[in-house]
């Protein structure tokens, strides 16, 4: 009877262990939300989503959705003044609640550079102001990171040449309608013989901007964070701990913490600040991530952080507490390109179709 008791004990543990399969936890369902574009960024606006999109073949292509909490979506009426705006890929969007600011480029022209157009407005409409060519653009110009919506202004972030070699990273800040670029000679954010910075992703952080990149410093790739204290001013630089090289590749910060993730010689990797230290989140599971690769920025969760990353066409949910849970989704396929939470619900681009889930079933 005792060998019957413990073999029905052994079986009852390998079917469940069956159920739950080899890579962690049962599978958890996406949920599709239709819309009128292919959505490329998010913005939570507070418990609302502001939707970027795309539409080929529309009078306007670049178009803001936003959907509320109960599930209904308008449009937030987008203005070009350029032909470029009127074809721009939305780069980023931030708002204070009230004000929509925007960056959003197209390539073109005879060198096939990225034509940036910079907009702002309310939730009842958003306008392009037009910029002279020499404000983004001409000799010396480099790509634009985004906008960020600080408490004392918002700023756009970028790159610009640096007089004796290399690039600085670069802002812009709004006087009128013009944006007007803020030196960098003096400051962290200038380029050096010793270190060549290039920035990837920019958001707010307390009354400041957190910007995350790499630079070529030592012989190698170093993934690195600068910081302003306040909008655009007081700028630091900090190296994360890396132990091999690598990049930081997208941000989410709250008010007294932020996330980052990356790559570590050709492996994910996330990264934890809190107070004045950055600690390397440890045992990382294993993802290739290449320096094409799009990676959507940590989402923070009530236990920990979610990251989401794809293998094959597959999409994986990846959740730090103290360990790692790995979550295997279905309804999506492809690279997953932006991820935001707005209370416990998960919001994801992935491919070019939005995705919802609760966070709940992602623990």
């Amino acid at each position: 009877m005792r060998t019957r008791a413990l073999a029905a004990v052994l079986v009852a543990t390998l079917v469940a262990a069956g159920c739950a399969g080899p890579q962690g936890p049962t599978p958890v369902a996406f949920t599709k939300i239709d819309l009128a574009g292919a959505p490329v960024t998010l913005t939570p606006v507070g418990e609302s989503l502001l939707v970027g999109v795309r539409r080929d073949g529309q009078p306007v292509v670049p178009a803001l959705l936003r959907r509320d909490p109960g599930g209904a979506v308008t449009e937030v009426p987008a203005t070009p003044a350029t032909p470029y705006g009127n074809l721009a890929r939305w780069t980023q969007v931030d708002t204070d609640g009230t004000r929509l600011y925007a960056v959003g480029g197209e390539r073109g022209g005879a060198h096939g550079n990225v034509r940036w157009s910079a907009w702002d407005g309310t939730a009842s409409g958003v306008v392009e102001k037009r910029q002279a060519f020499s404000t983004f653009g001409g000799y010396g110009a480099g790509d634009l990171v985004g906008v960020v919506v600080t408490p004392s202004t918002p700023a756009i972030v970028g790159n610009w040449e640096n007089p004796t070699g290399g690039f600085d990273i670069a802002t812009w800040l709004p006087v009128g309608d013009d944006w007007i670029r803020q030196p960098s000679a003096g400051t962290a954010l200038e380029a050096s013989r010793d270190a060549l910075p290039f920035p990837i992703a920019a958001t707010r952080f307390g009354a400041g901007i957190m910007v995350v990149g790499w630079q070529f410093a030592n012989g190698r790739e170093e993934p690195v964070t600068w910081h302003s204290t306040t909008g655009v001013t007081g700028w630091t630089k900090t190296p994360l701990p890396a132990p091999s090289p690598g990049a930081a590749m997208s941000v989410h910060c709250d008010q007294s913490d932020c996330y980052a993730a990356g790559r570590l010689n050709g492996s994910l990797a996330l990264w934890h600040l809190t107070g004045d230290a950055w600690t390397l989140l440890p045992d990382t599971p294993n993802y290739p991530v290449t320096d094409k690769d799009v990676l959507p920025a940590p989402v923070p969760t009530p236990t920990g952080v979610l990251q989401l990353v794809s293998e094959g066409d597959t999409l994986k949910a990846l959740h730090h507490t103290t360990t790692w849970t790995v979550h295997t989704i279905t309804g999506p396929t492809g690279k997953p390109t932006a991820a935001v939470a707005i209370g416990p619900t998960l919001h994801a681009v992935v491919g070019d179709r939005l995705w919802t889930a609760e966070l709940d079933s992602l623990r």
